[in-house]
């Protein structure tokens, strides 16, 4: 086991303290993204979703930081990712008990974090071979995360006055920001509308679809529609292929009279894009397909309507 000299120690506190800053920033931001959230979703923040919610909360902010490949960002995402995953294990009373809201659950979180890293400043020695391991799950899948406190000694993350704090500041604002939604669009249901509809291709080609498509979201902004090509010939052998579509909506569910469509500005702050990859809202959180296929946790339900 290694013992950290005097620079050493030195070095890590300036991250440390960089990192307390960094976290007490993000603290404020997203107790904003979590009541946007609320908000918009038009849902009350109103019960505690629990300690692993809390902790996927931070950690699916920090790991954001090694996404771009830096192994500054990369080394912060795993310490203080395998930090927060530490109370999976050996709960801190803070964090053991009931809250009255997601946002007093982060809260509570952000403020037990500042805390360890305040502790680890006081006497980065006592730490230097401790590890850190654990898991991310995010919109995007599960990642592990691994890392040994005296990795700390091995980069320099950049205090508040520099504007590379802000790059990152940014990246993880995002990030808790995906996972906020991510955990709130389960209240919601996607609701597969039939019958289906055809298409002749003698009169839609796929860009047409595409096109058609692209116009009826910006109608009806909580929609994804998706079709599937069949080739198809009559007794003549003349070509009479087509595409059968489907229509499919996020909200909280279709009834008689109600399709219960997520209302219009939530809409247009989740979807980055209308069609595949047109570009709708740059800032905006998921891709319109990856909502309705690949989210998890999401309910699937179809709806019938009779003619």
């Amino acid at each position: 086991m290694s013992s950290p000299t005097d620079e050493q120690i030195i070095h890590v506190r300036n991250n440390l303290r960089n990192l307390i800053d960094f976290n007490n920033s993000l603290y404020v931001q997203g107790n904003t993204k979590i009541l946007n959230a609320y908000f918009l979703l038009s849902i009350s923040d109103n019960k505690d979703l629990g300690l692993a919610i809390g902790l996927n909360l931070l950690k699916g902010a920090f790991i954001a930081l090694g996404a771009e490949g830096s192994i500054v960002g990369a080394i912060v995402a795993n310490f203080m990712c395998g930090v927060v995953d530490s109370y999976t294990d050996t709960t801190p009373p803070s964090l053991n008990a009931q809250m009255s809201s997601l946002l007093t659950r982060f809260q509570a979180t952000s403020e037990q974090l500042t805390s360890d890293l305040e502790m680890y400043y006081g006497n980065p020695g006592l730490y230097w071979n401790k590890t850190f391991s654990g898991s991310v799950t995010n919109a995007f899948g599960t990642y592990a995360v691994s890392s040994t406190f005296s990795d700390l000694d091995t980069i320099d993350f950049p205090a508040n006055t520099n504007s590379e704090f802000m790059v990152y500041l940014l990246k993880a604002q995002y990030a808790l920001d995906q996972q906020v939604w991510f955990t709130l669009l389960p209240n919601f249901v996607i609701t597969q509308f039939n019958p289906s509809s055809d298409y002749p291709c003698k009169t839609n080609s796929e860009q047409q679809m595409e096109t058609n498509a692209a116009g009826f979201y910006g109608k009806h902004k909580s929609y994804w529609n998706n079709w599937v090509f069949h080739y198809s010939t009559n007794r003549k052998g003349e070509d009479n292929s087509y595409f059968t579509q489907w229509q499919n909506d996020i909200g909280t569910g279709a009834g008689a009279f109600t399709d219960g469509a997520l209302n219009d500005s939530a809409c247009d702050y989740l979807f980055i894009d209308s069609y595949d990859n047109v570009i709708i809202n740059s800032n905006g959180l998921f891709n319109r397909a990856f909502v309705f296929t690949k989210m998890a946790n999401i309910k699937h339900v179809t709806h019938t309507y009779n003619h």
